[in-house]
């Protein structure tokens, strides 16, 4: 994501979207590889945790 992008807002509700910022291990993905600022890293970061506690997504393995 770059400046002009709209911005991504992560629900820990939606798995499928936070799917695809982590890894088939259950791992997240780094800022490098998701191109998320580190305040969109950060709520990615709460979504997921937030959503394995729910059982919407697997721990890591």
């Amino acid at each position: 994501m770059s400046k002009g992008d709209a911005p991504i807002t992560f629900d820990y509700k939606d798995a499928p979207t936070l799917l695809r910022f982590v890894t088939e291990r259950g791992r997240i993905l780094p800022r490098a590889r998701t191109g998320l600022d580190s305040k969109g890293q950060r709520a990615l970061k709460i979504a997921v945790k937030r959503a394995r506690l729910l059982a919407l997504l697997p721990f890591a393995a």
